[in-house]
């Protein structure tokens, strides 16, 4: 009976391993003309690149290679975000050549021999800029724009601090200001409309923590978070998503191979437990960049209490720029070029870049 059972769990996990490689070739599609043929001038590829002494990946996509350069710093830390973008349908490609990278020990460069402690803010910052630098040798650009979400704004924002000869425009989407404060509301928040609602369970939950100092955002704090935030509406989405309808762009995804899909997984884990992570909690950008020398493009959501809305337009307001615009999406939690995209796309298009045709 044991032998039956063990060969049963062993054939269901050949035959999804066996899934996952039909679902990951590694590749991307390329851009096709009316006749079928690879569109001119448009860029398609997985590129492999030793960044900071480590092989890192980025999808590179654009439709033509003369349009500008947009460096794409993902969320998480640790979750590259091209798959969902392609899910809903975010067409940045139309306008610029985009890559999507894969940050130092995420998804596609993901590694294991990256130990715990070892991914530091400072470290980020000088992929960012090694990254930045090969795209700008590669596309001939002297500048390139660079666009963050979430943990990317903090990453994009801190790097253009340092380096604004590098870039045209630094697009924010779900700012980071003052995750600590953020983080202290939210919780309020949540317990308030837990208690309005009858939620013993998630009162329950929430009452295992205190935010005292930002030591006490632990990871099982934020997996708790995290739970209950997006069921209320207040998370990543401000209309919840199961699970299941996030994941599965990501297990189906082409562009990954079944490593890059392990990577996927196990980067989530590793970022947990890096210095950067911890960086977002103790910083505040009111006290520590107060002004930027690019023009700068806000993109909030109004029901985004994950990153709190009201702290980053407070922050906006006060902040020096040689131009600046703050973009609220009424329709929105931390998402809002998800949730809201024809309205992010026409902004991109008519507001930043000045295309009308």
């Amino acid at each position: 009976m044991f032998s039956i059972v063990i060969g049963t769990i062993i054939g269901l996990l050949l035959i999804m391993l066996f899934i996952l490689w039909l679902w990951g070739p590694g590749k991307v599609e390329s851009y096709l003309d009316e006749n079928g043929n690879v569109l001119e001038g448009s860029v398609s590829e997985i590129a492999r690149v030793e960044i900071g002494g480590l092989e890192q990946g980025m999808i590179i996509k654009g439709k033509k290679d003369t349009n500008p350069v947009l460096l794409f710093l993902h969320g998480g830390p640790g979750n590259p975000e091209y798959v969902l973008a392609k899910e809903y349908n975010i067409n940045l490609e139309d306008y610029f050549t985009v890559c999507w990278w894969e940050q130092r020990g995420s998804g596609m460069s993901y590694s294991s021999s990256i130990e715990k402690g070892s991914i530091t803010l400072d470290q980020m910052i000088f992929d960012t800029v090694e990254v930045t630098n090969y795209l700008r040798e590669r596309f001939g650009k002297e500048k390139i724009y660079i666009m963050g979400h979430s943990w990317g704004s903090f990453l994009g924002i801190n790097s253009i601090d340092r380096y604004p000869e590098l870039y045209e425009a630094y697009l924010g989407i779900g700012q980071v200001v003052n995750q600590f404060e953020s983080e202290k509301l939210g919780y309020e928040l949540m317990l308030s409309t837990a208690e309005a609602n009858g939620d013993e369970k998630s009162i329950k939950n929430l009452k295992k923590f205190t935010l005292n100092t930002p030591e006490d955002i632990t990871t099982d704090y934020l997996m708790v978070r995290s739970s209950i935030m997006n069921e209320q509406g207040y998370g990543v989405f401000h209309m919840p998503k199961s699970k299941c309808g996030l994941l599965m762009p990501i297990f189906k995804a082409k562009e990954y191979t079944i490593k890059d899909k392990y990577g996927y997984a196990a980067g989530s884990l590793l970022s947990l437990e890096q210095p950067m992570n911890h960086s977002i909690n103790i910083t505040n950008l009111n006290e520590t960049i107060k002004e930027l020398k690019v023009p700068v493009y806000i993109f909030h959501g109004i029901y985004d209490k994950q990153v709190s809305y009201d702290i980053a337009l407070k922050y906006y307001e006060g902040l020096k720029a040689p131009k600046k615009q703050f973009y609220k999406f009424e329709n929105s939690a931390h998402s809002p070029f998800m949730e809201e995209v024809d309205k992010f796309m026409g902004i991109i298009k008519e507001d930043i870049l000045q295309v009308y045709s």
